[in-house]
């Protein structure tokens, strides 16, 4: 794999910061320009962009597993704890002498024994996101935000996570901000020791979404509605227009609330003179649906995966600025981070990963050997991306869906009917995927051209 990278020849620090269901278009470099993100927008002028990230295993979990393990997840399991007979990323870099942390309030990573702590010297659970069991108060009383039908696990986002949040009174107090001062106070403690890895893994801007009134107006001011801050995936047919615009408000607000708060934690790496020797990621591991153009009319997260979901933020800062300001058009997919870090910490890669380092990519080159990002949760529906090409598999034995990227963004054309060969090679190029990872039961996923009546 090599040795670090670093004119002084002493392995640099590592900061990867994941953050749960950003759209890639709310950021500016890839999108909205009503969304505000002036951190990340800073972050991006400095960093290499990398425009076409797709997400390999779907959701959360195995997503995390794609990027620890450097090894696709969705062929073998699907949401399950990080196995134990395979090289982790904190293992692998505490032999290199890294000193790594996690700190998160993803509360998957640790709940039911999902081991995601596996390797780090240290670990911080912010409690109470989503359906964490954590606050149990018989005396709060939390009213519902919305008629309980228009959300999605009403009877737990009542009991369990509104009562989480009840005792917030400053924006200090939210999750995110929680989050990065944890990072921040890590960060001073541990500037002067041994390199270091710390994995900041942010679960905002998933939803619930409820991010102090401020950031909110910033988008709907005045509305005055019922609030949806977690929307029942499917058809956002059931939703008022009204709804769902202050839907993707709270979202913007969400997004704008992590965006500050990433910044205050950018801000110290730099006052703690940590910038010449740290590389920085920020990613997402999917977006979200929010009936916006090519969401096909959805909310949420369901299958099948179209750019909304599929499409990831994925930005890395180089401590020597190499691919600063860059646009790459590689396709690269979560299992990359894994031998990008090893070849930058100058640590032996084990055996059996499946991604490839970008840092050749960094430096300017352009051969990559990535002609098909596959996105995919365990014997669900697959998307097939190449650097033309979206191949959407669809449920119920229907015919897979064909869009032309180049032309059709927002995947409004159906090509397949027009274009059955290219369908045939990549659905054979998905088969020959599995196999080559001990995959053999192709039926477990469906036929691009639908199954017979």
């Amino acid at each position: 794999m090599g040795s670090a990278v670093g004119s002084t020849g002493s392995a640099p620090n590592i900061v990867c910061i994941v953050l749960d269901s950003l759209r890639h278009d709310h950021v500016h470099a890839w999108g909205q320009p009503w969304v505000h993100t002036p951190h990340l927008d800073r972050f991006a002028a400095e960093a290499a962009c990398f425009d076409r990230a797709y997400i390999g295993s779907f959701p959360t979990i195995p997503c995390r597993t794609d990027l620890m393990t450097g090894r696709f997840t969705f062929p073998h399991r699907g949401w399950s704890p990080l196995p134990r007979d395979v090289p982790v990323l904190a293992t692998i870099l505490k032999e290199r002498g890294y000193t790594t942390q996690l700190i998160a309030d993803t509360y998957h990573l640790f709940r039911d024994g999902h081991q995601f702590d596996r390797g780090f010297d240290g670990w911080e659970w912010i409690r109470g996101q989503e359906g964490d069991r954590f606050v149990v108060d018989a005396r709060v009383a939390t009213p519902y935000p919305a008629a309980p039908h228009k959300l999605r696990n009403a009877e737990r986002l009542r009991n369990v996570y509104l009562k989480n949040v009840s005792r917030r009174r400053s924006e200090a107090d939210w999750f995110a901000p929680q989050v990065m001062a944890t990072a921040l106070r890590w960060l001073e403690a541990n500037r002067g020791g041994p390199p270091f890895l710390l994995w900041v893994d942010e679960f905002d801007p998933h939803e619930p979404w409820d991010p102090p009134a401020h950031y909110v107006e910033r988008y709907d001011r005045g509305y005055g509605g019922e609030s949806v801050i977690s929307p029942v995936y499917g058809p956002a047919a059931g939703y008022s227009g009204a709804e769902i615009r202050h839907m993707r408000a709270l979202y913007a607000g969400e997004v704008s609330m992590v965006d500050h708060w990433v910044g205050a934690v950018l801000d110290g790496i730099d006052r703690f003179g940590l910038r010449e020797n740290t590389l920085v990621l920020i990613a997402s591991d999917h977006g979200h649906y929010l009936d916006y153009p090519g969401d096909q009319g959805r909310l949420g997260k369901p299958t099948p995966l179209h750019e909304g979901v599929a499409h990831q933020v994925w930005m890395v800062r180089h401590p020597e600025g190499l691919g600063h300001g860059l646009r790459l058009p590689q396709l690269v997919q979560p299992v990359d981070l894994l031998p990008t870090l090893l070849q930058v910490a100058g640590a032996a890669a084990p055996a059996g990963l499946e991604g490839c380092s970008l840092l050749p990519l960094l430096s300017g080159g352009d051969a990559w050997p990535r002609r098909m990002a596959v996105s995919c949760p365990h014997r669900g529906l697959p998307t097939l991306t190449t650097d033309r090409w979206s191949l959407v598999y669809q449920p119920e034995g229907r015919p897979a869906q064909l869009f032309d990227l180049s032309t059709d963004p927002f995947q409004a054309r159906d090509l397949a009917a027009d274009h059955p060969d290219q369908v045939a090679e990549l659905d054979a190029a998905f088969s020959t995927f599995l196999a080559e990872r001990g995959c053999t039961d192709r039926r477990a996923y469906p036929p691009a051209l639908g199954r017979a009546e």
